[in-house]
């Protein structure tokens, strides 16, 4: 007896509703809330008028070794007085599981969004190597009894930068400052963004974790005509507009 194609299809859906949720790494109901502040990297002033945007993916394995993905969702937003943003949207996945990423064809999934931040005027956030610019997140972790400000500042040089990141290849873990409610201290700019002497190494931190964080990126200014303009060529080479973001494509007519 012939087997029709609908027929294989329902046959994978009702087997799929059979496995267990974890295994086939749905993306559940549910969302995220992103959130932070926008700032120079200089003075540690709020920067108004900022454009902050996230992109979701929709993934699917392709053939031979690894995926392939569309573009899903974006949303974008601009920082207020107090150079505050937030963005809610789904979770997404970062690591599908092997029997989500077989059947993949059937229930493709959607990767964890990635962040992009752009102003006028200054250099698009780790595009360079130049260095100046860096992010602070609250980080809170009680089964750990952690709590702190994970500073990712590489450096102010293009050496440091490189120093920086050699160095991180051997450590494999983020920065972690030990502070109490970190993220009142960075909502109030109540932080010194510098590494003291001492820092935690604290590894293997979830993707679902960080998001939820609250995080404060600097960005560093273009001072010079040389500079806005490599600045611009940036953000259009690394920052991919298009008609999902009318914010930012309005933001790099400046």
């Amino acid at each position: 007896m012939k087997t029709s194609r609908f027929g294989i299809i329902l046959y994978i859906v009702l087997s799929c509703a059979a496995i267990p949720a974890p295994l086939m790494g749905f993306d559940l109901p549910g969302s995220v809330t992103m959130r932070g502040k926008i700032i120079d990297a200089d003075t540690l002033k709020p920067i108004e008028g900022a454009v902050v945007w996230a992109r979701w993916d929709k993934c699917w394995t392709g053939v031979g070794a690894g995926h392939l993905c569309d573009v899903y969702k974006t949303k974008e937003v601009l920082t207020d007085a107090n150079g505050e943003w937030h963005i809610t949207g789904p979770m997404g996945t970062s690591d599908p599981s092997i029997v989500r990423m077989i059947i993949s064809f059937v229930f493709s999934w959607v990767e964890t969004p990635w962040l992009g931040y752009y102003k006028p005027g200054y250099y698009p956030f780790l595009a360079r190597l130049g260095g100046g610019d860096f992010s602070a997140r609250a980080y809170v972790d009680k089964s750990k009894d952690l709590e702190g400000i994970l500073l990712y500042r590489p450096g102010d040089t293009e050496e440091e930068v490189i120093n920086y990141l050699e160095q991180w290849k051997k450590d494999r873990c983020e920065k972690l400052i030990p502070v109490k409610d970190p993220e009142r201290k960075l909502r109030k700019l109540d932080f010194d963004f510098q590494y003291p002497p001492k820092v935690i190494c604290v590894r293997d931190i979830k993707d679902s974790k960080l998001m939820r964080s609250y995080a404060v990126i600097a960005l560093k200014r273009a001072v010079t005509p040389e500079e806005k303009k490599e600045a611009r060529g940036l953000g259009m080479n690394g920052l991919y507009p298009d008609a999902y973001q009318p914010l930012l494509n309005k933001a790099l007519e400046h």
